[in-house]
């Protein structure tokens, strides 16, 4: 049984506790956190309770607005499992010791999002088009560098296959999470922020004076929504456990109030088996906008492109053998 929760902001990090009799190794779950960090561990704690119970472990949460701060704890082991985006996921998996073990599914059944680029409905902005042809006039707001839909996505299909290096392109460019972005842009401090179709949903709830100024502008392809991890070290069934727990979790009779439970941690419905290999997506889209980051660089030769190519391709490969290979 649980005893008592502690809370605490360790770097930019903040982290509950909940301790009990049992002496088991604390179990750490890493939060990346779209909003503010003690909303994304509130959120999610009566779920880790649940996990815990699971489990037979103390578990403490941590959230971060910064992407690297999760893949640190995870590369360290000082975090076991986490909620990630696909782009740091992919990451995870290649250095930081971990697999895929599942996805978040939201309220409805939706397993997938897409990136979205927004403005004010007063901008004067009509399209993107419109933001491709006006070099130097616009200022952007982009999502961390390791955000699938805040940067990698906006980045290569909005961007770079149009043939627009996002820095050289806008008046200024400033790095939020997607939070901060649609504030940003509903109180006119930039012009276009990258954000996505889940995430303006919840806004839509919390900031509804904000959202009513916002329009879509661009929207990508629809990718899986956000990947769960854990470190391969983890004994097996321990593994075991954390992965029946969270695929089994919404229909579980143990938990009466899970679906409750998980509406609260992000309107969700529940979760479902996702694998390395469902990956394979994200890493030929960073093999595609390494190579156009490339052969848009004016700074570099063309033998420091082609050195550079080469470099991207066995990346790749290696990339791919980790994921389970072509097929």
């Amino acid at each position: 049984m649980l005893k008592s929760v502690r809370w605490w902001v360790l770097g930019g990090m903040l982290s509950v506790w909940m301790s009990g009799a049992s002496a088991a190794p604390t179990l750490t779950v890493g939060l990346i956190a779209h909003g503010e960090a003690a909303e994304a561990v509130a959120a999610w704690q009566p779920v880790l309770d649940d996990l815990a119970k699971a489990t037979g472990r103390p578990v403490k949460a941590v959230a971060a607005k910064n992407y690297s701060e999760i893949l640190d704890g995870l590369k360290s082991g000082q975090i076991q499992v986490a909620r990630l985006g696909n782009k740091v996921a992919l990451e995870a998996v290649e250095t930081a010791n971990v697999d895929v073990f599942g996805q978040l599914v939201l309220a409805g059944g939706i397993d997938k999002y897409s990136s979205v680029l927004i403005t004010r409905k007063d901008s004067g902005i009509k399209d993107l088009q419109q933001v491709l042809s006006s070099k130097g006039r616009y200022r952007y707001g982009s999502g961390d560098r390791k955000s699938t839909s805040g940067f990698l996505l906006p980045q290569y299909y909005a961007f770079l296959k149009n043939n627009i290096v996002v820095e050289q392109h806008f008046k200024a460019v400033r790095y939020g999470n997607h939070q901060d972005n649609f504030l940003a842009v509903a109180r006119g401090e930039v012009d276009v922020a990258a954000n996505n179709t889940d995430d303006l949903v919840k806004f839509a709830r919390k900031f509804p004076q904000e959202s009513a100024k916002i329009k879509v502008i661009w929207q990508s392809d629809a990718f899986n929504f956000d990947p769960l991890v854990m470190r391969r070290t983890l004994p097996a069934e321990l593994k075991q456990a954390i992965s029946s727990f969270f695929l089994q979790y919404a229909t579980n009779p143990q938990y009466p109030n899970a679906k409750a439970n998980l509406a609260a941690a992000d309107s969700l419905a529940g979760f479902k088996p996702l694998a390395n290999r469902d990956l394979k997506r994200i890493a030929e889209v960073e093999l595609f906008y390494a190579q156009f980051s490339t052969t848009l660089n004016t700074a570099l030769s063309q033998a420091q492109k082609e050195v550079q190519e080469k470099a991207f391709y066995r990346r790749h490969e290696q990339l791919i053998a980790l994921l389970g290979g072509a097929r």
